[in-house]
């Protein structure tokens, strides 16, 4: 028979031992406490890191950076008993094709990601072509105004910023109402700025415009743009169609004033007028026309204030709208992951959009408002707002619902 000693010293080896098992029960790679397991769940990015385009990626990085961060120290999120916290995993493609579909396949083969960010319209589309492939698949989440859904339908694709063709009538409509009706047409190059290109000028002459010279350039090479300046310049447009990153379009901007021209601009979605406006200043950009600057969207959306405040105290500069999308983009990712069930199965992910309020935000507590998700092409809804310079300030159009206009 045991001593007494002895049954309290083994009983309270076992008491120590549960104790300890108790604690430790359901953990792995953090503290999930005593109901649950807490795991990590990698989303891929592949983007522009550097060179021309590592501003743009770098935006879209930062954003999902600051929501990764905010969910995990919320505790992440919460399916059955697992507390799930993410880990962004990426990766620079240069904007080269060939990079984003090495990254892809590298993020899915070797890291077990299901989930991968791009932003841009040429380095999405050929990962269009593998992300549905059996055992290997991943949802795309695809930052690209070209609503790409209607030329490469994929089940496992979803869009964040509205289509480019949502400002095609407010600037037609700007530009005509300033009396230009003679377009000079000097966009980006690549499968966005054609697309830009050919669906603007077919809008344009159907309504009685007239594209007097085309003459695109290549915005992530060229610096001096004179020659197409030139071309342009000779066939006397009244505005001039330009856009591309920001800074080259800047450069355009002020080449043409150097050159005498006294026009209007219509800029493409990519470039950003307050970006543009640091550079030539607000002179050089009367009669501009383009997308709202974000720090002005705080009457829409007064959840941009904060937001916007605290991207400059953490980052010392202005917030874009690529970083403010995707921030709040990722909170929907973690909601459909939540709805779905699952963190994993990407079919199951991408209907997770479409469940109750998954896909919307208010734009009171957020920086962007999201008013929901067409399950059918992938696109989530945002409105757009156009932006004139008139008289040396900021006028901006009334937010377009362009979703509504198909239902």
């Amino acid at each position: 028979m045991l001593s007494k000693k002895l049954l309290i010293f083994i009983l309270a080896i076992c008491m120590a031992a549960m104790a300890l098992a108790f604690a430790s029960c359901g953990e792995e790679e953090g503290d999930g406490g005593p109901t649950g397991e807490v795991k990590t769940v990698k989303i891929g990015l592949t983007a522009p890191l550097s060179g021309p385009g590592a501003g743009y990626g770098e935006d879209i990085k930062a954003g999902l950076d600051i929501a990764i961060d905010e969910i995990n120290e919320a505790g992440g999120i919460k399916i059955g008993d697992v507390n799930y916290k993410f880990e962004l995993v990426a990766a620079d493609d240069g904007m080269v094709p060939e990079e984003a579909i090495t990254n892809a396949t590298s993020f899915v083969l070797e890291e077990g990601i299901t989930v991968i960010w791009d932003p841009t319209a040429n380095t999405v589309t050929p990962q269009l072509e593998i992300n549905t492939n059996p055992g290997e698949e991943y949802l795309m989440m695809a930052y690209t105004s070209i609503p790409l859904y209607a030329s490469i339908p994929n089940d496992l694709m979803v869009i964040m910023p509205p289509p480019f063709s949502t400002y095609i009538e407010a600037f037609i409509k700007t530009a005509m109402g300033n009396g230009w009706m003679n377009l000079g047409m000097l966009q980006t190059t690549g499968a966005y700025g054609d697309l830009w290109g050919s669906s603007f000028k077919g809008a344009w002459e159907s309504v009685g415009g007239t594209v007097v010279a085309e003459a695109p350039a290549d915005y992530y090479t060229t610096t001096d743009y004179t020659p197409f300046l030139t071309t342009v310049l000779a066939g006397n447009p009244d505005v001039l169609f330009v856009g591309g990153p920001s800074d080259p379009t800047a450069l355009v901007i002020e080449q043409a004033r150097s050159l005498g021209f006294q026009g209007g601009f219509i800029v493409i979605d990519q470039a950003k007028l307050d970006d543009i406006a640091d550079i030539t200043g607000m002179e050089a950009l009367e009669g501009a026309m383009g997308v709202l600057p974000v720090e002005l969207a705080v009457d829409d959306f007064p959840g941009m204030g904060p937001f916007s405040e605290m991207y400059r105290d953490e980052y010392g500069e202005r917030v874009t709208w690529e970083t403010a999308i995707c921030y709040t983009s990722f909170y929907i990712l973690a909601q459909a992951m939540e709805a779905a069930g699952s963190v994993d199965d990407p079919m199951a992910i991408r209907d997770g959009f479409a469940m109750g309020d998954a896909s919307m935000t208010s734009g009171t507590e957020f920086p962007v408002e999201f008013s929901g998700f067409n399950a059918e092409t992938g696109a989530l809804w945002m409105p757009a707002t156009s932006c004139f310079v008139q008289n040396g300030e900021f006028v901006a159009g009334e937010p377009i619902e362009w979703w509504t206009a198909s239902e």
